[in-house]
């Protein structure tokens, strides 16, 4: 089954109109877990802005698939300005692999899926810790550079009441029994990694804490409540794995991927990339879905071992980002939209 390729480019060409693109021009990026939803669409943006804006860049792309089944990025592969190397990131990086000076990194190597990241805590663990400090180490020692390490708002757990929504300056609480504990707890140390770099003189490096980034890229494999509310309802009914009282606030992949770009013109080293406008129940999520099928929305009673230490609610304090980048906010695709964008990237519905 294919995807629908127009969207990713109606996507690019809307994010080419809000930034800044001759911040890029003339410059080497790199994109690891280019074959994930943001660095998949990270690696068509830069493509497509050489195409359409003259950017001139030099991609290099790299994720865990070797070339024949790295699917979301296939299209982008024989491209003159692209290259492409298969990279194990939980193991150090090859640097024969590597240009002699990369401008621009952006870390999204590793599992976004609980149902992946739980079944090998191991190679979890050393992504964010063994993969993140060799490319950092490589940049450094190349000239230095930009680079911006995907985190995530799960480090912060289950935050009590005064702690939402959830600012950056917010600690978080370590639990070793955590089912989640290995991906939480190595992008903790990821993290650290990244401020010993950002010490030197040669580096610009940014944590993005993302939370529910979402929208057309992501693979038919991927196992995420969208995803699989989405691909139940082109069949039928939705069946819930519970009642679906969690809440969640989702940001549309176009905004996140902007708020991205730009975070090396701030002045923290930490960045909530999360959506605050629209917060939803899973079990509302659902009925936006189903509203595209005309499907009903079963509650179910049990929970799985991925759900059952996902967080109650997820809410980030966007203030910092609004204070500094005054285009987050207003321009925040809503979700009903954003669902629909990722149905027709799917072929499914009346919306293809």
């Amino acid at each position: 089954m294919g995807y629908n390729l127009s969207v990713i480019k109606e996507e690019c060409e809307t994010l080419s109109k809000r930034i800044e693109v001759d911040t890029f021009k003339d410059s080497t990026v790199l994109i690891t877990g280019a074959n994930g939803l943001i660095g998949g669409f990270l690696s068509d943006f830069f493509c497509y802005i050489n195409d359409v804006r003259d950017a001139n860049c030099t991609i290099y792309l790299t994720s865990y698939s070797s070339p024949d089944r790295a699917s979301r990025i296939q299209h982008l592969l024989d491209r003159p300005d692209v290259s492409y190397f298969s990279w194990d990131s939980s193991e150090r990086v090859r640097r024969s692999d590597l240009p002699d000076k990369i401008d621009e990194c952006f870390f999204c190597s590793g599992y976004g899926q609980p149902s992946k990241f739980l079944k090998n805590n191991v190679k979890t663990s050393l992504i964010n810790v063994v993969g993140v400090e060799s490319l950092l180490d490589y940049i450094h020692s190349h000239g230095g550079g930009k680079f911006t390490f995907l985190s995530t708002s799960e480090i912060y757990g289950n935050p009590p009441q005064d702690n939402i929504p959830t600012p950056e300056v917010y600690g978080g609480a370590y639990d070793l029994d955590n089912n989640r504990a290995a991906y939480k707890v190595s992008k903790c140390l990821g993290e650290v990694i990244c401020k010993e770099y950002n010490k030197a003189e040669n580096m610009n490096v940014k944590i993005a804490r993302v939370a529910l980034t979402y929208g057309p890229g992501t693979l038919w494999s991927d196992k995420r409540v969208l995803q699989e509310f989405i691909f139940k309802a082109s069949r039928g009914d939705i069946q819930m794995l519970d009642g679906g009282e969690s809440l969640r606030n989702y940001l549309y992949v176009t905004d996140s991927v902007e708020l991205i770009l730009n975070l090396s013109k701030g002045k923290d080293l930490v960045y909530n990339v999360g959506g605050d406008l629209e917060e939803v129940s899973i079990y509302d999520l659902a009925s936006k879905v189903a509203e595209n099928f005309g499907s009903k929305v079963l509650r179910g009673q049990s929970k799985l071992a991925a759900t059952q230490s996902a967080p109650k609610g997820v809410c980030l304090d966007m203030s910092r980002v609004k204070n500094e980048f005054d285009f987050f906010g207003a321009q925040q695709t809503p979700l009903s939209n954003g669902i629909k964008q990722v149905i027709r990237w799917y072929n499914l519905g009346e919306n293809k």
